[in-house]
């Protein structure tokens, strides 16, 4: 929207106190702010648009104790009547339908439901709310009828989670990734997902930190490729596509709004190639293959240090790993052995000598494995279950 002190009219031009300025009031000898409508005209359709998008028609009454409050209103209604209230969500053929509009919701938004029927695996269903498009629906889960469920509303599919099945989940010992795959490394009780350089949590909470990432340095073509949580930090690895250099830094996890840059030491990283080294660790070192991007090969590895207090990575040895080493996201740090899980094949590399030691073949098994809070998990994208591995 236009700010103030893009007009030249008079104002307020206090920017200690007013950034984009402020109205400023007529007096006998100094003209004030003209009512004109690119000073206005912002504000009020903003304000009609809030109107409409949370379901309320424009009174035409003036509004007051006894009229009530419109904006007020569109806002308890945007907090309340979408996401605190059980929606009950019905069933008509093939299509769930939830009596509310969701059409300006974001991806990923959480709504709590009573579902009318019960789920079928069999069957292929959609979803849709009581205006707009229709989108693919699955239940991992599964449930039954007046089952209460969290929805996560997706355009790429939305999702139904039963809470009896939470609660069966996690009485047998396993976990429950509400919002797709977790980190793959969380030595916290608290679950936490990426999504496009932003950390997620199942309360539900969402921060951005790639943005805070390029506010920090100005520098737009930085992306988030991976988040990682131990030491009460969250480690991110941020990749210029520009400069084809990789860069390190940190959060406090008290304070995911401040970003700090890592210095690494010990070793210099190459600029200008990418080799598309991975990082991996154990809760107290970082691993990083390809020698930290100074070599095409993908089983020699660097270990690093990291200390949050010094907002530092130092390089400690190099290791390296069997050659026939298949590189790979899906690993896992596990008392002192690297344990990667790809094409079905889920395999054991001692980082003391890189010597693999095969755990057995799972053609017809696709899924991720993680280490969370202290355990090595597996999901299919359902309930995780502890592996032992």
């Amino acid at each position: 929207m236009k700010t103030l002190n893009q007009l030249p009219v008079p104002q307020d031009t206090d920017s200690s106190k007013w950034p984009f300025g402020n109205i400023k009031n007529e007096t006998e000898t100094e003209p004030g702010t003209p009512v004109v409508r690119e000073i206005y005209g912002d504000v009020l359709v903003n304000m009609y648009k809030i109107l409409q998008d949370s379901g309320i028609s424009p009174s035409g009454q003036e509004d007051s104790e006894q009229a009530g409050y419109q904006i007020l209103q569109a806002f308890k209604n945007f907090v309340n009547d979408l996401n605190d209230i059980e929606k009950v969500t019905t069933l008509t053929g093939t299509q769930w339908i939830i009596n509310m509009d969701i059409t300006n919701l974001p991806d990923k938004y959480v709504v709590f439901a009573r579902m009318s029927e019960a789920y079928d695996k069999n069957q292929t269903y959609t979803f849709k709310g009581s205006t707009g498009t229709e989108y693919s629906f699955k239940s991992p889960t599964g449930f039954n009828a007046s089952d209460e469920a969290l929805i996560v509303i997706d355009q790429a599919e939305v999702r139904a989670y039963s809470f009896s099945a939470v609660t069966t989940a996690v009485t047998s010992g396993g976990v429950f990734p509400v919002f797709g795959n977790p980190l793959a490394f969380n030595n916290t009780d608290t679950l936490y997902y990426e999504s496009e350089g932003s950390i997620l949590t199942d309360t539900p909470s969402i921060k951005n930190l790639q943005q805070s990432i390029r506010l920090l340095t100005s520098v737009s073509t930085l992306y988030v490729n991976e988040i990682l949580v131990l030491k009460s930090h969250v480690f991110c690895v941020a990749f210029d596509t520009a400069a084809v250099k990789y860069r390190f830094f940190q959060f406090a996890l008290a304070d995911l709004d401040t970003a700090e840059e890592i210095t690494v030491t010990g070793v210099t990283m190459t600029e200008g190639t990418d080799n598309s080294p991975y990082i991996f660790t154990d809760g107290v070192y970082i691993y990083m293959t390809n020698s930290s991007n100074r070599s095409a090969n993908d089983f020699e590895l660097d270990k690093f240090a990291y200390d949050p207090a010094t907002d530092s990575l130092t390089f400690s040895q190099s290791v390296s790993l069997e050659p026939g080493y298949f590189k790979t996201t899906n690993t896992v740090i596990s008392n002192g052995n690297l344990i990667t899980f790809a094409d079905g094949s889920l395999v054991r590399y001692a980082l003391s000598n890189g010597a693999s030691t095969s755990l057995g073949q799972y053609n017809a098994v696709a899924g991720i494995i993680f280490n969370y809070n202290g355990q090595v998990f597996y999901t299919n994208g359902e309930v995780a279950k502890n592996w032992n591995v």
